[in-house]
């Protein structure tokens, strides 16, 4: 192979934003456990949005998770997906352990860490959300604080709108809240001792909390009308109340001991001649029992009581007010045991609601609150922690010229040549190296070419349209930016006069480059100023002297970015909390991602040490080679136009990954677009079918020095990283659209915009009923051409590895895995729906897609008609719940289509095992001579003569492991009675019920969902004890059901 320095290649820029760490560390880490990629894209849209909301957040893979960095995080969000049945993700192995560890619970690592969960699982799985569950509840018991309440996502459902509802009900009013607290409180220290700086963040008014407690005496007390009358005062009063809690409650007193810091307790209880309410009493007892003297006080708590009579006349009401006082004190006093003070602002303490006005009385209370509210807020945030008061000397800060035209980056090298102090380089202009420089807070000059006549040029059209478009997290970091704008002109006049004229119109110049500094301050950049230059017209002394006035500029500004803290930048940041101290990089080691397409025929060198850029990619680094041994049809009359069609698979299993699988394990495979995806995609990216051999690989644009984490590993060819690496069966992404947007021509590129604008139209174009495939969307929109080959590449939603239950047994068949594929196929509809949402005409929708198309699964086509023996595949293995039982117990299995995979496994383990309970198998297909899979090998697994017992015990050849076997056919021949597998399990009920209850058996169920509830609905009606029964045998792992669609 030649160096890469002597290999022609094609610089392709990638718009991505680099993979960098923000200047100052983040206020809050962002931490995901994901198997597919959906709880990382949540965490990242999370991150997204919060910079709207002001909040620095920095996206952590728990895959580098580490105790001591974790703890050092004082706010945490944690999206965590439940793989398999109640099992973490690969990459949130250790930390689960670890959370789980009871050894760690004495020490309390995680306290003064704030946190929430957000969990995603499917439903069908019987440890739904396990994962979820378990981090909420593991964190808690580690000493950390719930800021918000845990969400819970259901992929068999709608698990967009889950998140979606999560994310929008309460989170970024909790993480400010949280933030605020965080900065009040000051440095804390890690169970080993170690102080933790708080975070520098935005000024943040933080207002104590109203909590209000009630005790109501359910004969004639007035305290809960009182109770209400005081809410409505405050939200009349602009008082937010942030709890309302009876007395009567268990939770009262957690309520009380959960009180957040310098809180305000409300308290309005009924009494009378005899005492106090018995709701009071209740909290009184409780507070005496669980709250130490002074336990509270470090919280600097107020509190406010409100003693409520109910008086028949003013009589009474006058003779018995001092009693009533007196007995109402012992709610006072067993706050102040516990270390709560009074307020400040005197308040009535007393009213009865038998003679007195009550709102009178209780607007007071309300007033004397607020006063109490005003001492208590505090402004935090703004200023740099004391710890780094002492700022090192200025270091000479780094100047980057971004250039938009010819003109500019031959003005940018000119002044790059003459300007003194600090590192200056000279590049093109774009997305991802603005907010690079934004992050380096480098000085950024931005170089804008002007044409004689005051227009821009296209170049820096091209620019403003990008800025105007630009993503949210692109945003966020462009509000770090301080920039000088540059407009270029290069006047071509002979004279003096001429050129004296266009020197004067030089200004004009500068009015003309306004809309590429427009865009970049609605992104929320600063500019430091606005300057122009006529190459025709610089020597070297004015060029030198342009460049100490542009200096100048960032010295003499005092108004920082919008949104840039207002303390100095260090000058190296650290890196996040989270991180491993062997794994984590600089923030400065991650540059702008770049593809290099090299020239045909030329071959680039082996890479090492490459890391992925997210949980899919990694799957691609991490997975096996293994080679097709086998490709068998099973069905007795396929059909695959029909989609109706299903293989055998055999895979090579001798490498170190794959050889060690169990029976029932799941194999993951990464499947290959179909090569009409292929071509359709190779026109949208203006390449051939012959550029598919062209080798690429991934730079950083900054040069050697720094490191890209790569979407898939290099170098690969062209052909594989469309085929292997995009999904190209789905629509864009959002993401996806969001880039390429700005470099759409119209109408397309309005109609992204719009696309991107509402909501409704993403979910349906990301539908299953949509069906829509990446060429069909972009057919739709009439884009036949022009889209960048590396933003295309880069952006193009992972491939995604596809998972198998594995249908061979390790005792069988150590160095194969064989899998079972049904094709998934069927109808679709057109697409004028989605044509109509986007103002398109019905003409646009069937030009992307002809009538009569028909949906087919992308892996399972592939495997079914297209992957032959000797082709290499990437795979890896990893065992699930469907094990057979270690005890010698019976086992009941039950399977329909390709859903009875796993048994083969089973029946073969079972025949070379020395298990003599029964095993039986009840199986479904829809007709016994076009689709019963496995027939000949499944009846010849059966024992002979399963009805009669003198048959069954004879041995006659191989041992024979199914007792019985109970098939269904739900498309019978004519005149035969249509039968399902539940159907099969009614008339076995008496033997169901044996095999399980009596004989304490287990039960294993594979197929769709719609098979699988009907199976345990069945299992209900059997069993004594009916639905709970079955749940608490499913929790015990007795009952396992792995079902899909």
């Amino acid at each position: 192979a030649l160096p890469i320095s002597r290999l022609c290649l094609a610089t392709l820029k990638l718009s991505g934003r680099p993979d960098t760490a923000g200047a100052a560390m983040a206020e809050v880490n962002i931490y995901f456990g994901s198997q597919s990629g959906t709880a990382e894209c949540f965490s990242e849209e999370i991150k997204e949005e919060a910079a709207t909301h002001g909040i620095n957040c920095e996206v952590l893979d728990l895959q580098r998770f580490t105790p001591e960095d974790f703890a050092q995080c004082s706010i945490a969000v944690l999206v965590v997906s439940t793989y398999g049945d109640g099992e973490p993700s690969d990459n949130a192995v250790a930390f689960h352990r670890w959370a789980s560890d009871p050894r760690n619970d004495g020490s309390q690592p995680l306290k003064g860490q704030r946190f929430t969960v957000m969990g995603l699982g499917d439903m069908n799985y019987s440890k739904f959300n396990n994962m979820g569950q378990m981090t909420d509840q593991n964190l808690e018991r580690l000493g950390a604080t719930r800021i918000y309440h845990r969400g819970v996502g259901d992929d068999s459902q709608d698990i967009q709108a889950d998140f979606m509802k999560w994310k929008d009900g309460g989170l970024w009013a909790a993480l400010e809240k949280a933030i605020a607290q965080v900065r009040l409180e000051g440095p804390r220290t890690t169970a080993g001792g170690a102080a933790i700086a708080p975070v520098s963040t935005a000024p943040v008014v933080l207002k104590p909390e109203v909590h209000v407690f009630y005790g109501h005496e359910e004969a004639d007390g007035a305290a809960q009308d009182a109770c209400e009358v005081f809410v409505e005062c405050c939200k009349s009063s602009g008082v937010e109340v942030s709890l309302v809690q009876s007395l009567k409650e268990r939770k009262a007193i957690e309520a009380v001991k959960k009180l957040p810091k310098k809180a305000i307790a409300v308290v309005i209880s009924d009494v009378s001649p005899d005492g106090v309410c018995s709701a009071a009493r209740k909290l009184i007892r409780n507070m005496s029992l669980e709250l130490d003297s002074g336990s509270l006080s470090d919280k600097h708590l107020r509190v406010a009581q409100l003693t409520v009579a109910t008086s028949k006349c003013n009589n009474s009401a006058a003779s018995l007010k001092s009693q009533i006082e007196q007995n109402g004190q012992a709610v006072r006093a067993a706050f102040e045991r516990a270390g709560v003070k009074d307020m400040e602002e005197s308040c009535p303490c007393y009213v009865d609601a038998g003679v007195e006005d009550v709102k009178d009385v209780v607007s007071k209370v309300c007033s004397a609150v607020a006063k109490q509210l005003e001492k208590g807020t505090t402004t935090v945030g703004g200023a740099a922690p004391a710890a780094a008061s002492k700022a090192e000397p200025a270091k000479p800060q780094k100047v980057r010229i971004f250039c938009a035209g010819g003109e500019a980056k031959e003005a940018g090298e000119a002044l790059a040549a003459v300007w003194s102090g600090g590192t200056v380089t000279a590049e093109d202009a774009s997305l991802g190296a603005l907010a690079n420089a934004a992050q380096q807070k480098a000085q950024a000059v931005v170089a804008v070419e002007c044409a004689a006549d005051g227009s821009l040029s296209d170049a820096a059209r091209g620019l403003a349209a990008q800025l105007s478009a630009a993503p949210l997290a692109i945003k966020a970091q462009l509000r770090q930016l301080r920039f000088a704008l540059l407009a270029v002109a290069a006047t071509d006049y002979g004279n003096a006069g001429e050129r004296a004229s266009a020197s004067a119109a030089l200004a004009e110049l500068t009015r003309a480059a306004a809309p590429v500094a427009q865009a970049l301050k609605s992104a929320g950049a600063g500019c430091v100023g606005s300057f122009s230059v006529d190459l025709q017209d610089a020597d070297e002394g004015k060029l030198a002297e342009l460049t100490s006035t542009l200096s100048q500029g960032f010295v003499t500004s005092s108004t920082p970015a919008v949104g840039a803290a207002a303390a100095p930048a260090p000058a190296a940041a650290a890196a996040p909390a989270g991180y491993s101290g062997s794994g984590a990089s600089k923030p400065s080691s991650y540059g702008t991602p770049v593809v290099k397409l090299a020239t045909a025929g030329a071959t680039l060198p082996e890479e090492k040490d490459s890391e992925a850029a997210d949980v899919v990619a990694r799957f691609y680094f991490e997975a096996e080679k293994a080679k097709i041994l086998k490709v068998r049809e099973l069905r007795q009359a396929p059909n695959a136009a029909d989609g109706l069609s299903t293989v055998e698979v055999e895979i090579q299993a001798t490498g170190e990954q794959l050889k060690g699988y169990q029976a029932g394990g799941t194999l993951s495979l990464l499947p290959r677009n179909h090569s009409d995806d292929v071509a359709a995609v190779l026109k949208l990216i203006g390449l051939s079918e012959a550029d598919l051999s062209r080798q690429l690989t991934c730079a950083a644009a900054e040069g050697s020095a720094y490191k890209v984490k790569k979407p898939f590993p290099t170098p690969c060819t062209l052909g594989d990283a469309l085929s292997c690496y995009c999904d190209l069966a789905r629509a864009p992404t959002k993401k996806m659209l969001q880039a390429l947007q700005p470099k759409l021509q119209e109408p397309a590129r309005d109609c992204v915009g719009k696309l991107l604008a509402d909501a409704d139209a993403l979910k349906m174009l990301q539908a299953a009923p949509a069906c829509c495939r990446m060429h069909e969307f972009w057919a739709l929109l009439g884009v036949t051409g022009g889209l960048d080959p590396s933003d295309f590449l880069i952006h193009c939603p992972r491939q995604k590895a596809r998972e198998f239950t594995i249908a061979s047994s390790p005792k069988t068949a150590p160095e194969k895995i064989t899998l079972c594929v049904s094709l998934t196929s069927h109808d679709t509809g057109d697409l004028t729906a989605l044509a109509a949402k986007l103002g398109l005409p019905a003409s646009a929708a069937s030009a992307a897609r002809g009538a009569g198309a028909r949906f087919f699964g992308m892996c399972s086509r592939w495997l079914s008609t297209q992957v032959k023996v000797g082709d290499v595949v990437l795979a890896k293995q990893r065992s699930s719940p469907l094990q057979l039982p270690s005890k010698d117990v019976p086992v009941v299995m039950v399977g329909a289509g390709a859903g009875v995979a796993p048994f083969r496994g089973f029946w073969e383990e079972l025949r070379r095992g020395p298990q003599t309970a029964p095993a039986a198998l009840f199986f479904g297909c829809r007709n016994p001579e076009q689709d019963w899979l496995f027939k000949e090998e499944m009846n010849g697994a059966v024992k002979l003569g399963a009805g009669c017992g003198a048959l069954a015990r004879m041995q006659v050849g191989p041992k024979r492991p199914l007792t019985c076997l109970f098939p269904a056919f739900s498309r019978p021949a004519e005149g035969k009675e249509k039968t399902y597998v539940q159907d099969a399990m009614r008339a076995q009920k008496a033997s169901l019920k044996a095999w399980v209850q009596n004989m304490s058996g287990c039960v294993f169920i594979c197929g769709s969902t719609a098979m699988g509830t009907a199976v345990l609905e069945v299992l209900a009606e059997v069993l004594d004890g009916g639905k709970e029964t079955v749940e608490g045998l499913r929790k015990e792992g007795r009952i396992v059901a792995e079902m899909w669609g």
